[in-house]
């Protein structure tokens, strides 16, 4: 039975992939010269950045390290008891959890075009993605929600080898911890949105973030196509007023609020 369910995930997967895939264009299709810069400047920016050899090496540690920790996972597999624990070994966290190199090397472009001044993230896991955006920029102060305080813990010790001073890691559910978190900012110019994988708590975290955003601000969302209520989710994203742009890139979702351009949804070969 378990062999069949995980067969049918698959499937459905490569049914998702060959819809954006058939739908898909390169920046050559795109006749908006702001999204048409930024796909190519940004998304296509093929430059090996010397921080990718860095950051790839710290992977490379977390998927030798062969510890068991305690696990809390409060997501969209948490199920009706709202929460789920499990003794994982840290190699098998990183290896299934953590951000793709391809992903984080783009999230690590467009942090470094954009240079918030704070970086939110929500789901921060052992750290990959958080290193990716903090060595794309290690004036902006990042700020990383977790649920587990276990992960958490992995992500510190890799962030106090690249920038001891420059962050801070929030503990705890989202509901509980995001409100806290924007109470303290006035505009939030930078979010990356990688927690549970549910459609309310997606929306719900979207329109929390929309409370404090600017023209200029990006959010991301990952793995927008990981299950049918993501991809629900990510259409009513689309869908609201306030989102001018998006660009989908099959695992990631970019939203752009900036005026004077027409609304538009792109999505973008990757």
């Amino acid at each position: 039975m378990l062999i069949f369910i995980v067969m049918l995930k698959k499937i459905k997967s490569v049914i998702k992939y060959a819809k954006y895939y058939r739908k898909a264009k390169t920046a050559h299709g795109v006749h908006s010269p702001f999204v048409f810069d930024f796909i190519k400047n940004v998304i296509y920016d093929k430059k090996i950045y010397p921080e990718y050899n860095k950051i790839e090496a710290i992977r490379k540690r977390l998927l030798s390290n062969r510890n068991i920790i305690e696990t809390v996972d409060f997501g969209a597999a948490a199920g009706k008891a709202g929460y789920k624990t499990a003794f994982q070994r840290v190699s098998d966290i990183a290896r299934k959890s953590s951000i793709k190199p391809k992903d984080g090397k783009l999230l690590f472009r467009i942090v470094r075009f954009l240079k918030p001044e704070i970086i939110l993230e929500l789901g921060t896991s052992v750290g990959m993605s958080s290193i990716y955006q903090v060595m794309a920029s290690p004036d902006s102060f990042f700020i990383g929600i977790e649920g587990c305080a276990s992960t958490a813990h992995i992500a510190e010790q890799n962030m106090n080898r690249i920038n001891p001073d420059n962050y801070s890691f929030i503990i705890g559910h989202f509901d509980n911890t995001l409100p806290g978190v924007l109470e303290k900012l006035d505009k939030l110019y930078f979010a990356f949105v990688d927690g549970n994988h549910a459609y309310k708590p997606t929306v719900s975290y979207f329109e929390q973030l929309l409370a404090h955003k600017s023209e200029n601000s990006v959010f991301i969302f990952h793995d927008i196509h990981w299950s049918d209520d993501m991809e629900r989710a990510w259409e009513y994203i689309k869908a609201h007023p306030q989102v001018t742009v998006t660009i989908d890139l099959y695992r990631t979702g970019l939203v752009f609020f900036r005026q004077g351009i027409p609304k538009q949804d792109f999505i973008i070969l990757f």
